[in-house]
């Protein structure tokens, strides 16, 4: 019978973060820390993780610490992972692309968190994972706590099986400490999700001197542009993988998520479109402003990076007129934020290859930075 608990989100994230990892490189950093806190807690009182061992926990002298012992324990085959957020995270890019770049199976989890601008804030948006979108990392968003839970598995069955390395990510206090009753992951089904011969093949790539193999390299003009390129099919593939995936958690859980999820009037004339915590809010106005018959929808963006065309377009009703893009960001002196941009060109290719038969007016907004009040 499935056990209902009553946690927050950084415990939801944790619980299954320890589960399916053998080393956690941490730092603590507001408000991600709880995540690494309870890891800690954990190992101390000798609770084992699918495979019988205690997994290890290494604090370091900052994130950047955190994210070389992340990217050196993966090249020795152990499933590794790290918690942070904001400042953090940016200390982790020069790692990010060296573990991207090798195509390395791995998943950070990050509550998401305003950067220090003209202030330092603790609370929640999305600045800090907009700011490694080059990396080369997918990225995966959870709405709520049960997803924070379902989704920090997910992102590690999809990651062994595409080689593409994750960031699993949530709204900063809004999600993170949130307290919500969910619906606990039993060992049995997470280890359903983990495919064994998945995490062989991850320790079979490791860096082993009885079986020499060479990796990161210098690489000059002649070489460095084709092998960039190379990695352009594995991230074609983890959106199918990424399906793939869902659709087998579906029947071990009955919970089904997509890619793309619509929600409102099939018949909606004007949609948001938005990710995170503040799609739920969005929902809630839909299903209230439909009520009264306004004839409106929510696209909601789960799978940011790779961003999916075919998903996107296939999710909107054809009806849609207008479109407002909402980003819990800002990328001063730019004409539009990233979903902003990303949806601009994917309407523009669709429209121009006769995928869709009108062009919707899309206009752009922020909200939410700081976890300011985004209310109905």
């Amino acid at each position: 019978m499935a056990r209902q608990v009553t946690i927050d989100g950084g415990e939801a994230a944790a619980y299954v973060a320890y589960r399916i990892n053998e080393v956690c490189a941490v730092f603590p950093i507001t408000p991600s820390s709880s995540m690494a806190e309870f890891c800690e807690q954990w190992t101390t009182e000798g609770k084992k993780n699918l495979w019988g061992s205690v997994p290890t926990i290494a604090q370091l002298q900052s994130e950047g610490g955190a994210a070389g012992t992340l990217h050196g324990a993966l090249q020795t085959g152990a499933l590794t992972t790290t918690f942070t957020a904001s400042q953090g995270l940016l200390l982790m890019i020069p790692n990010m692309y060296k573990i991207a770049g090798e195509l390395t199976s791995a998943v950070i989890h990050v509550a998401a968190r305003s950067l220090a601008t003209q202030g330092l804030s603790i609370f929640g948006d999305h600045q800090d994972v907009m700011s490694v979108r080059m990396t080369g990392f997918a990225q995966l968003v959870s709405n709520s706590v049960q997803e924070a839970h379902d989704m920090a598995l997910v992102a590690q069955a999809v990651t062994l099986q595409s080689r593409i390395p994750f960031i699993h990510f949530f709204d900063g206090f809004r999600t993170s400490h949130e307290i919500n009753k969910i619906t606990l992951l039993e060992d049995e089904q997470i280890r359903a999700m983990i495919d064994d011969e998945l995490v062989f093949a991850h320790r079979k790539r490791a860096l082993n001197p009885d079986k020499p193999f060479m990796r990161g390299t210098a690489q000059n003009p002649d070489t460095y542009f084709q092998g960039r390129e190379s990695s352009n099919q594995y991230y074609d593939d983890t959106i199918d993988v990424l399906d793939e995936v869902l659709d087998r958690f579906y029947e071990v859980t009955g919970r089904r998520y997509q890619s793309f999820e619509y929600h409102g009037s099939d018949t909606a004339e004007r949609i948001l479109i938005l990710m995170g915590s503040g799609v739920e809010t969005a929902i809630a106005t839909a299903e209230k402003l439909n009520e009264q018959g306004k004839n409106v929808g929510v696209l909601n963006v789960r799978l940011y990076r790779p961003f999916s065309a075919k998903h996107f377009i296939k999710a909107l009703p054809e009806s849609v007129r207008r479109i407002a893009v909402l980003d819990r960001t800002k990328e001063p002196g730019n004409s539009g934020e990233p979903l902003y941009k990303d949806v601009i060109t994917e309407l523009s290719q669709a429209f121009a290859h006769g995928e869709i038969k009108t062009m919707p007016q899309v206009i752009g907004g922020r909200y939410g930075l700081s976890s300011k009040e985004f209310t109905p």
